[in-house]
């Protein structure tokens, strides 16, 4: 197959080898992942811009080609979209993958590990560049605090009956427990530099299981006890204990909190969480007197833990450990600790990565927030065993404390159990998300103290504003729930609006208007958010475009339409449209689509 290419004379050639690519490159992606549509219309992007404003050499990449592509043509077009910028970073990890599996990477396999470690390297740039407004302004407004994240799913709470037996079942709140009844009533003294005496240190040590070495020997030499500040992990879960409210220091003593026993198994987990994150996990178990440089990453994982965990949310999420470590690592990498990481000790500083974060989830595993199973125990005598690989997984506590903690994290995060105070935005994006038998239930309890024709109106208004095809049919769906006579009034007036034609259909199929009134309401816009709508089923999508009026005329219209889904539409007729001829007009309009695209940006 011809790989290489000169702009703009070869457009029929390179949108038959593009064609052909992306064939292959969803075969092969198939059973890999789900959102193989996605994957290959990003890829798409990618090779249209090596054809039209790079060198057209769809096999061979440099290094300097990748970053060109990331970090000079993209900020600009992705500006916003900080989601779509890194699914197209993805995206090339799966092309460079899939040349090199095919043979026809030059370089082959380690080439494509090279420019995927590359892309990962890169894409916190990339999103950091999307992200920011006014990244490429030359006076940015300092105060302007950055739009948060949103979460791409809706967060249903665990049962409080499954909250309860996690934080029954969290080893760390029972080694609170035996802290509590070891210190006993009067609690017990404190040095003058405020550490516990040694018998009491040594006797914690052994009660708690802490891990602690108390002596050493090695052969014959025997190490003195150590001193009850250098018992870092049993330092630890006292600081834990302080900040979480189980014990006090009162005039020298470290003694039981008597608040404590009041508080419900829940509350004292959520309150242990939170002292795990006050007294810094990483920063508390490790000294940095030789390596000072390690500081800044223990900082950078301690208050990441809600990023780390934020994924884990969606459903019944669980991520082998290895995938945390890549994005941690990129993270990391991005924001290098200092001048003694130097680019060629990646390895060291991979190492470093995963066995800070092996301790951090070790601890939250103690807590009862994460589940890791099939773990690989790493012994490191005379200390505590590492930890490493396997799975992690939130537990029901998990599920149950981290939302609170998204917020300040930078994240927004949709709610089952605050529907009533979401916006028809949060309605219309939480309808996508769910199956659609409980669709009814979740618009019944929505907004409940308002009156339909406010519900509606809300309904309207987001439907008209969204920017996803997905986005405007959904919320037109919404409003079948509710009275006819109740929404008519409302969608009328969305004639005069970029919705017309969803208008417009919507009173056609419920009989409130003929179609031949309101034909000229039915417009390109319309058209592609339908077609768009039977993405998933690509038959379903030939058969809905084969019988439209004159679809050769169509697509001419159809690739001037500038909304995200044509690219996707066009791409998904090119490859399956069983009519070779129209098949061929719609690649051609797909790359015609993406220059216009181009040019107007």
């Amino acid at each position: 197959m011809r790989l290489r290419f000169d702009a703009p004379g070869d457009d029929d050639a390179y949108g038959e080898a593009r064609g052909a690519l992306l064939d292959g490159l969803e075969g092969w992606w198939t059973g890999l992942d789900s959102d193989s549509e996605a994957v290959v219309s990003d890829v798409a992007v990618f090779l249209d811009w090596r054809y039209r404003d790079s060198t057209g050499v769809l096999d061979d990449f440099a290094p300097g080609d990748i970053a060109e592509f990331l970090l000079e043509w993209c900020p600009s077009r992705f500006k916003g979209r900080p989601d779509d910028a890194l699914c197209l970073c993805f995206a090339i990890g799966v092309y460079v993958d899939f040349m090199a599996a095919t043979g026809r990477l030059v370089g082959g396999a380690e080439r494509a590990a090279r420019l995927r470690r590359l892309v990962d390297d890169l894409a916190p740039t990339v999103l950091a560049e999307a992200r920011d407004p006014t990244a490429v302004e030359v006076h940015p407004d300092p105060v302007e605090a950055p739009e948060p994240l949103e979460l791409p799913f809706l967060h249903i709470p665990p049962s409080a009956n499954d909250v309860a037996a996690a934080a029954a079942a969290a080893p760390l709140l029972v080694k609170l427990e035996v802290l509590r009844d070891y210190l006993g009533p009067d609690g017990k003294p404190l040095t003058d530099k405020g550490e516990l005496e040694p018998a009491d240190g040594r006797a914690l040590v052994e009660l708690l299981h802490t891990g602690d070495v108390l002596d050493v020997e090695l052969g014959e030499l025997k190490v003195a006890a150590r001193p009850t500040a250098a018992l870092r992990r049993l330092n630890f879960l006292i600081d834990v204990a302080i900040e979480a409210g189980a014990v006090d220091v009162l005039q020298q003593r470290v003694v039981p909190a008597e608040e404590w026993g009041t508080r419900a198994p829940v509350e004292r987990a959520e309150s242990l969480f939170a002292g795990i994150l006050l007294a810094r996990p990483l920063r508390s178990l490790h000294s940095s007197q030789l390596y000072p440089e390690h500081n800044t990453m223990h900082d950078l994982l301690d208050d990441g833990i809600a990023c780390w965990l934020a994924p884990l949310l969606q459903g019944d999420a669980e991520l082998p450990f290895e995938s945390v470590l890549e994005w941690v690592h990129a993270l990391v990498a991005a924001q290098r600790p200092s001048h003694r990481w130097p680019a060629d000790r990646e390895d060291t500083l991979e190492a470093c990565v995963e066995d800070h974060m092996g301790r951090l989830l070790e601890v939250l595993r103690e807590a009862g927030v994460v589940r890791w199973t099939d773990a690989l125990e790493r012994p490191q005598p005379p200390g505590p065993s590492d930890w490493t690989g396997g799975t992690v997984a939130l537990t029901a506590l998990g599920r149950h404390i981290l939302p609170e903690y998204l917020e300040d994290a930078g994240f927004a995060l949709r709610r089952l159990d605050r529907l009533d105070g979401w916006d028809a935005t949060d309605l219309i994006g939480a309808m996508l998300l769910l199956d659609n038998d409980i669709h009814a239930s979740l618009i019944a309890n929505w907004q409940s103290g308002r009156p339909d024709t406010e519900r509606v109106q809300m309904l309207t208004e987001a439907a008209a504003a969204m920017d996803t095809a997905a986005g405007r049919t959904m919320g037109f769906i919404a409003l079948n729930e509710f009275d006819i006579d109740v929404a008519e009034p409302f969608v009328r007036q969305l004639l005069d609006s970029p919705v017309a034609g969803h208008a417009a259909l919507w009173l056609i199929q419920r009989d409130r208007a003929d179609a031949e009134t309101l034909a000229a309401f039915v417009d390109v816009a319309v058209l592609v958010d339908v077609l768009s709508s039977t993405l998933e089923s690509p038959e379903e999508l030939c058969d809905l475009f084969a019988g439209m009026s004159d679809p050769s005329q169509l697509l001419e219209d159809i690739w001037r339409h500038p909304a995200p889904e044509t690219a996707l539409v066009l791409d998904a007729l090119g490859r399956h449209l069983p009519d070779r001829t129209l098949a061929k007009a719609a690649r051609k309009a797909a790359v015609r689509h993406r220059s216009w695209m181009a040019n107007r940006a």
